[in-house]
């Protein structure tokens, strides 16, 4: 089917238009969202195989990503997409922490050699590598659900987000695919980062049924955010270092 404003063409079915954001519904009538999807392969693993599901759900969602987060059930409980994102998540991690232990044993033979005896040193290190096993899934799913709500506010900020908060927090949890490549030394971060954003703002615009622009801006709010902390911080600390190098100069005067 083409939208009526702008005449491009768009997939069947769709309440909204991808590029312009006009209702493609007739006045009066209602179009769920979500209507016409079906189940993940992971939320399917009990016919197709644990294993199957996940590795097939990841596959997926790294390499068809708008076909994945086009067909993604927006509804169904939080359990089935929660319990993917700490398994995925939990891999990388796990993957994140032994290059940690095993770089930074690597760096330890150019310390010198009383740091390296000292026992507060290995006792801090010992411990903080322990408290970060335990509290990691707590964290990681504390983490899950205030990025989902955070990305929801800001979607509802542009009348972006004609689903529910669950429709949010699967595209979140989903989006966590890209973490196993924490398995990459150095650069693992990097790349599952900027995959992970990728995925979050495909995820939306898809699961959400809007538009580009406004997924893009609750993608991008926090850093836009950030940024303008950032000179406004940059900006008051130079001017407080140029009235006090006024002052200075005043007074040698």
């Amino acid at each position: 089917m083409f939208c009526p404003q702008c005449g491009k063409e768009i997939d069947e079915g769709r309440a909204f238009c991808g590029y312009c954001g006009a209702a493609l519904v007739e006045p009066g009538a209602t179009a769920a969202v979500g209507a016409g999807r079906s189940k993940t392969a992971w939320e399917d693993r009990e016919n197709i195989g644990f294993f199957n599901g996940l590795l097939k759900t990841v596959k997926q969602v790294l390499f068809s990503p708008a076909e994945f987060f086009k067909k993604m059930p927006v509804s169904g409980g939080l359990i089935d997409p929660l319990l993917y994102a700490l398994i995925v998540g939990m891999v990388g991690l796990m993957f994140q922490y032994f290059w940690q232990i095993v770089l930074g044993n690597s760096m330890q033979s150019f310390m010198p050699q009383e740091l390296k005896s000292a026992a507060v040193y290995d006792m801090f290190h010992g411990l903080g590598r322990a408290m970060l096993a335990v509290f990691s899934p707590l964290l990681l799913v504390i983490g899950l659900f205030i990025s989902a709500g955070c990305l929801h506010l800001f979607l509802m900020m542009v009348n972006g987000a004609r689903g529910r908060f669950e429709a949010t927090f699967r595209v979140v949890s989903y989006g966590l695919s890209p973490y196993p490549l924490l398995l990459i030394p150095f650069c693992g971060n990097i790349i599952a980062a900027l995959w992970t954003l990728v995925l979050t703002l495909i995820g939306l615009k898809e699961a959400h049924e809007t538009t580009g622009g406004k997924a893009a801006f609750a993608v991008f709010f926090p850093f836009i955010i950030c940024c303008g902390l950032l000179v406004l911080v940059s900006i008051l600390f130079m001017g407080a270092i140029a009235a006090s190098f006024g002052a200075l100069m005043h007074t040698y005067k």
